[in-house]
């Protein structure tokens, strides 16, 4: 059976789809480590380096215990703590031979993998990383942070860069939050589907993002007058 973690916080509209598409649902369970609006995040708790699932240690035994596909589970050597940088040891974005990250701070397991499987390591000052860029394929990403932007647009990348805010939405329990969302924790790629968190119209007036994905021939799964939510992400499995 196909599977993915999420939230466990995603509404009902959305589990549902996915259901329909044929997958098994992981929820990761609210955390009170973390601020709220990141307490049950993908990526906060998780990282996938190819067949490998780097997992923080109080979520490890959940996820080990529900994910039936063969894939080498980790368990992580650093707890996710409240305060930065602690919250973000797993917030790392893997695409291509590339991985990105403020790596003074990344998990010890995931550098000793990503060395191990010859990673090109690319350090950038945003410790948010895995949350601030989509990653659409294994050369294309979308991002608005421009620091991020500049750090990657030497490389063999193709990038689409948002200059405008965007209209992302955090919860806070299950309340729309006044914090803003990130791009990376609202669009997922799941096989040949790019998923939005919400409408795509909301975040995308002039269809740049639409047009970018498109183009890459990927079908877009999006939801009418649904609010973009961040739920940082959804890890294929």
């Amino acid at each position: 059976m196909k599977e993915l973690i999420i939230d466990n916080r995603m509404r009902i509209e959305e589990k549902d789809k996915l259901k329909e598409l044929g997958y098994k649902l992981i929820e990761i369970e609210t955390s009170k480590e973390v601020y709220p609006e990141i307490s049950s995040h993908t990526d906060i708790f998780c990282t996938k380096i190819k067949e490998n699932l780097v997992v923080e240690p109080a979520k490890f035994n959940l996820i080990k215990s529900k994910v039936e596909k063969e894939i080498n589970i980790i368990k992580g050597s650093s707890k996710v703590e409240s305060k930065y940088p602690n919250d973000i040891k797993y917030n790392v974005c893997v695409l291509g031979k590339y991985a990105i990250h403020n790596f003074q701070y990344t998990d010890e397991k995931i550098k000793e993998i990503l060395q191990k499987e010859n990673f090109d390591l690319i350090n950038v000052k945003q410790g948010y990383t895995k949350c601030s860029i989509a990653v659409i394929d294994e050369n294309s990403i979308i991002t608005s942070d421009r620091g991020i932007y500049e750090e990657l647009r030497n490389k063999n990348l193709n990038i689409l860069f948002i200059e405008n805010k965007l209209n992302i939405k955090l919860f806070n329990n299950n309340q729309i939050s006044l914090m803003d969302g990130f791009i990376g924790g609202a669009i997922s790629r799941i096989e040949n589907n790019i998923f939005i968190s919400g409408d795509l119209r909301k975040i995308d007036n002039d269809n740049k993002i639409r047009n970018f994905i498109k183009e890459r021939n990927l079908n877009i799964i999006s939801f009418d007058n649904l609010e973009v939510i961040d739920y940082g992400g959804i890890i294929e499995i």
